[in-house]
């Protein structure tokens, strides 16, 4: 399945995409949830502070730089494949069916890739459960 990426590579992609996502909780911690201007689903995962992906964040913040450097550092299968590890993770893509989000990301653009990427907030959760799913976490 993997080629290119390697399980370590995504896991520490994954720890780094976890301590960005601590920062940023930490400096939204302190917003009441009805000052975000969100409508309470009526079922479902309530966390009105997921469609901000890390742009809370400044840019030049040190979890978000680590992580778009890491990002930045794999080759562009790698970085397809990543992509399609968060896709299966977040249940788009089946992982029999890998080559699905290979191709998707084929479509995408690199630069498509990396946002579609750091825009996840849930990106550690994605990834860990990515690899659950294709098997590769041990």
């Amino acid at each position: 399945m993997l080629k290119d990426l390697n399980v370590d590579q995504a896991r520490f992609i994954a720890l780094l995409a976890k301590a960005a996502r601590m920062q940023r909780d930490t400096l939204l911690g302190n917003v009441p949830e009805e000052d975000l201007g969100e409508l309470t689903p009526a079922r479902g995962e309530h966390n009105p502070a997921a469609g901000l992906g890390f742009e809370p964040l400044p840019p030049d913040a040190s979890q978000t730089v680590l992580l778009s450097e890491a990002i930045a550092s794999l080759s562009e299968r790698a970085r397809r494949e990543l992509y399609t590890l968060v896709r299966v993770g977040q249940g788009h893509v089946a992982a029999r069916k890998w080559y699905r989000g290979l191709s998707e990301a084929g479509t995408l653009g690199e630069d498509m890739i990396t946002a579609a990427i750091l825009e996840d907030p849930d990106l550690h959760d994605h990834i860990t459960k990515g690899l659950y799913e294709t098997k590769l976490a041990l």
